[in-house]
């Protein structure tokens, strides 16, 4: 987890327990914690206290001059003044709280004084003060924050709108899977990765609902065997789609001691996200360091297979592959298997027409 700088707080130890307060207006935080100081700043840094200590700061107006950047943080992380900071997952939530921690020195700024160029060269202290990644993430907390802004009268436009990203990214990055990758991979994975390539590569879904996805939704269905009846967090629409034969096997094999199907190596469920991409990326690390696996698996690139597999074998269109996906746009349906068109235009490029065929 990266570290949140959270300045003026007042740290008390009593009889076993911490307290946590806010200097400036003497509100607790935390009270009565039992846990080590570990423990403690780790929970701190929880979404839920970063939101809470944001919210305390807005009370002090010398850390927060109106129409300021510190002013439309503390607005915008508050959910009651801010629904749409409130409606995004907890793992985003977490990386837009800590990306605008680091902004810290920079809350006595004026809304007014914010460039494009500004931008650009905060963005780059940051790559040096941190990495590209974190950069990039930083940057779109604020371009969110300043879009919310814009909508609600305290800005009159988003300088943070076409900003280049800082992280070169890797153009095998989520790329579809290969027959023997999956093959080598998965015969090598353990359970707790074994089911979530499983829950991606068989109904396409993404991490965020693969750590979320229960027992209760995968149902009996009369033409298919079994299905799933899910509510996607990224567009909020139930979604039905069938459950394929070979997944159909490899859950009914499986513990149903937990009420998530995705659970990690001691039953429990990952804690979100963030967990299972990281806990997999490192793992898929360490089989590339062996010369197991080449770069750019990902379990995103199992939604790519997946979806790639509709259109290939099933010449499934551009809207099918979308509805399959869950997705409401179209277009998703061809961005996920644009690669997959070329194929098809390749092929049809070396067929030889009809009358060549008779002679």
């Amino acid at each position: 987890m990266v570290k949140v700088r959270l300045s003026g707080l007042k740290i008390a130890h009593a009889k076993g327990k911490y307290y946590v307060y806010v200097r400036a207006t003497g509100e607790a935080l935390i009270k009565g914690f039992d846990g080590d100081k570990a423990a403690l700043i780790k929970r701190l840094a929880m979404p839920d206290m970063l939101g809470a200590y944001n919210i305390q700061r807005k009370r002090d107006s010398k850390a927060y001059p109106e129409r300021t950047l510190g002013w439309l943080v503390a607005w915008y992380t508050d959910p009651e003044q801010c629904p749409a900071f409130k409606d995004l997952a907890d793992s985003t939530k977490e990386k837009y709280l800590e990306g605008l921690a680091w902004l810290e020195p920079e809350y006595d700024c004026p809304l007014t004084a914010i460039t494009q160029a500004d931008l650009y060269e905060v963005r780059d202290r940051c790559v040096a003060d941190k990495w590209p990644a974190f950069a990039d993430k930083m940057m779109n907390a604020i371009s969110s924050m300043f879009t919310q802004a814009v909508k609600r009268g305290k800005m009159p436009s988003n300088p943070a709108m076409g900003i280049d990203r800082a992280r070169k990214q890797n153009p095998n990055a989520n790329r579809e899977w290969r027959p023997e990758e999956w093959a080598a991979v998965f015969d090598a994975a353990p359970l707790k990765f074994g089911i979530a390539m499983m829950i991606a590569r068989h109904i396409g879904y993404r991490t965020q609902s693969i750590v979320r996805v229960q027992w209760s939704n995968y149902q009996p269905d009369p033409t298919f065997g079994k299905s799933f009846r899910f509510t996607h967090k990224k567009n909020s629409e139930q979604h039905w789609v069938p459950a394929s034969p070979e997944l159909q096997a490899f859950l009914d094999g499986l513990d149903r001691t937990s009420l998530h199907i995705a659970v990690r190596h001691n039953g429990a469920p990952w804690r979100d996200e963030e967990q299972l991409q990281k806990q997999f990326s490192n793992w898929m690390a360490g089989l590339e360091k062996r010369g197991l696996v080449p770069d750019g698996l990902t379990l995103h690139g199992l939604r790519v297979t997946y979806a790639a597999n509709l259109k290939r074998e099933n010449s499934a269109n551009d809207g099918q592959v979308a509805a399959a996906l869950g997705d409401r746009d179209t277009r998703m349906g061809a961005h996920y298997t644009r690669h997959v068109e070329n194929e098809i235009k390749v092929i049809q490029a070396f067929k030889k027409p009809a009358h060549e065929k008779e002679k």
